[in-house]
């Protein structure tokens, strides 16, 4: 993604309009400098301590300056050779605070592995190594696209060595369960509106964690040793106390460490889907930056438990987040597992994910098996009865010479896409980097790509994503008649298909103006600003959140919508649901065109209006005023007229 380039001293001093862009600055590689010839801290990126990295500003001809090669803080998403900025005399710096074009990033990974050629997965027609039967995910980075930490992947597995070099800096943070005694203390240093471990790496932070395992870096290991981090409180009452950076079902406790004696399942998978890049070692994943929640089901000796409960905690989480108004995208969940039977809670869960727009991403299997004719579980499910699209995305595992492994199991209509499942090297346990073979080493290559497709279209449905990862695969002789749609992954070309404009889940931001703020479908957030405006929910589960001003707020076709009117003003509602309002406001309430709605007024001084039809108001604490009949919104508007 493109963004203007401009000169400046450092991410503490933007001015209002670039606030406004930095919080993309992870996702898109964007690089705000000091100025030509000058030092650039690690500091000003991410805050990581790192000391001074000089980047001296070169000179290519009038008119343009060009930033070499460039690795910062570990590799977050800097190895950048970059126009900066145009319009000025070869060799004369930019003044501060002036704009240039905008800039087109280019991230080329210096991983060990990457380089060496054993990253063929990550590989496309057109990278240096190259192969065409790779999922061209290097071709994407080479466009700008290397992820962004708001969003959330689930790895249900067998846990992740949240400790590893390559890893804990991607390991999610629950930002719910951060203890309220450090909250405020805490800074978001990369300003993505979030505290992640990338924040807490940063030196502004120092006060509050503590390098426990002595490993020169603070990870989540540190935190689940540190009393005040846990604490022994569940912050966010979700249940499980502690759970910082996700759980751990098969021992029912807050450490979902990968066993060191096992066989590295789930941190091989976290490897693909979210390895760091440009760090100069291991491996990189198909985004640099992501947040993985490790949700762990397998113990060491391979017996699983806590499948259902796994998915609900991530389906929680993600609705939590939504309340909350936290910048997390909860997207999906990796499910390299299978083999059971048809279980109808487990479809339960899964339909309940779908209906918060989170995706299940499934391995077909690996007994050269026909999934059409006998189905493979959980990959097999179906949402679209329940929710009226498929969440479920089935994966087969293909070679590097681009066949389908011969241990892959396929399916004409039941296993929807194939990508890169032989000889796949990733993370391990204990630091380590190893090769894998199997479906599970195939799906999470497409986990990662509906990922990095999210950091591009944040507001995309599950629905959409999923149309674009296959609607944008590439045609494949060996997958003709074996998997739905013919074809491989395409991580590039599935990038370049945007989603419906109409179809949008919106995060819309009003102005200090009167705005019509109006969601389409989706799981809405409509935040108006300061002025009168309307804010128009549509079918999803919406968070309406009214300014200072006096605003009208639609709700219709959901109990799930929330209601923020904290901001003050004199607030207008107008739903055809169930409802019970916040409290300390003073808004009017209106039940329209439905009969038997509940209203149930908030501390404040409501006043509760009815149409005319059979509803029930419920006054709530403060002094009310509850008005039965059919009354419009001009008679709403005499009232405090008068």
């Amino acid at each position: 993604m493109a963004r203007r380039g401009t000169l400046l001293g450092s991410l503490n001093e933007i001015s209002s309009r670039d606030q406004e862009l930095k919080a993309g600055i992870s996702a898109d590689g964007v690089l705000y400098v000091a100025a030509p010839d000058d030092a650039v801290s690690a500091l000003d990126f991410y805050g990581a301590g790192l000391g001074l990295q000089p980047w001296p500003m070169v000179a290519a001809g009038f008119g343009t300056y060009v930033a070499p090669s460039l690795d910062v803080l570990m590799g977050a998403s800097w190895a950048v050779p970059a126009v900066v900025a145009q319009g000025q005399d070869a060799g004369a710096p930019m003044p501060q605070g002036a704009e240039g074009p905008a800039m087109t990033i280019q991230a080329v990974p210096n991983d060990a592995l990457y380089m060496d050629g054993s990253l063929w997965g990550m590989y496309g027609g057109a990278s240096s190594p190259a192969n065409e039967f790779g999922s061209q995910a290097a071709e994407a980075w080479a466009q700008g696209h290397t992820g962004s930490m708001t969003n959330v992947i689930g790895v249900i597995d067998g846990g992740i060595d949240y400790t590893h070099p390559d890893l804990y800096l991607n390991i999610w943070l629950n930002q719910r369960e951060i203890p309220t005694s450090l909250r405020a203390s805490l800074s978001d240093i990369d300003s993505d509106g979030l505290i992640t471990f990338r924040d807490l790496n940063g030196s502004a932070n120092t006060t509050y964690v503590l390098d426990y395992n002595g490993n020169g870096r603070i990870e989540a290991g540190d935190l689940l040793n540190d009393t005040r981090w846990e604490n022994g409180a569940d912050e966010d009452g979700n249940g499980y106390l502690d759970d910082l950076i996700g759980w751990d079902f098969a021992d029912n406790d807050n450490d979902p460490m990968d066993p060191m004696d096992g066989d590295g399942h789930g941190t091989h998978v976290a490897g693909t889907i979210g390895a760091m890049g440009g760090n100069g070692i291991g491996v990189v994943g198909v985004n640099w930056n992501v947040q993985l929640v490790a949700l762990q089901i397998f113990s060491a000796d391979g017996d699983g438990a806590g499948d259902v409960a796994a998915i609900n905690y991530f389906t929680g989480a993600a609705i939590n987040a939504r309340a909350a108004g936290s910048a997390e995208n909860f997207i999906a969940t990796n499910n390299s597992w299978g083999g059971g039977p048809y279980g109808q809670t487990l479809l339960d869960a899964i339909v309940a994910a779908a209906q918060q727009d989170i995706l299940f991403v499934g391995a077909a299997g690996n007994d050269t098996s026909n999934n059409d004719a006998s189905p493979s579980y959980p990959d097999g499910y179906s949402t679209a009865p329940t929710t009226g699209y498929e969440a479920v995305i089935s994966v087969a595992s293909i070679t590097s010479t681009g066949s389908l492994s011969d241990f892959s199991n396929f399916g004409a209509t039941s296993v929807d896409i194939a990508a890169p499942g032989s000889e796949i090297s990733s993370t391990l346990p204990n630091g380590q980097y190893g090769s894998s073979d199997g479906t599970s080493m195939a799906t999470p290559h497409v986990t990662g790509a509906i990922a990095l497709y999210a950091s591009l279209f944040p507001n995309a449905t599950g629905a959409q994503i999923r149309a674009a990862l296959l609607s944008s695969v590439t045609f494949t002789a060996s997958l003709n008649d074996r998997v739905a749609t013919d074809g491989r992954l395409n991580i590039p070309a599935m990038l370049a298909v945007a989603p419906p404009v109409t179809e949008f889940a919106d995060w819309l931001d009003g102005s200090k103006n009167a705005d019509n703020l109006s969601g389409l479908g989706g799981n809405d957030m409509l935040k108006a600003g300061d002025g009168a405006d309307t804010l128009d929910g549509g079918a999803g589960a919406d968070t309406l959140d009214g300014g200072a001003g006096n605003d009208l707020f639609i709700i219709s076709d959901t109990l799930d919508s929330v209601i923020e009117t904290a901001g003050g003003g004199t607030d207008t509602i107008i739903t055809s649901v169930s409802m019970t309002l916040p409290g300390q406001v003073e808004a009017m309430h209106i039940a329209s065109n439905v009969s038997g709605v509940t209203i149930t007024g908030g501390a404040g001084n409501d006043i509760l209006m009815g149409n005319g039809l059979a509803n029930t108001f419920n006054g709530g604490a403060g002094d009310d005023v509850i008005l039965a009949g059919n009354v419009t919104l001009a008679d709403i508007y005499a009232l405090f007229a008068t």
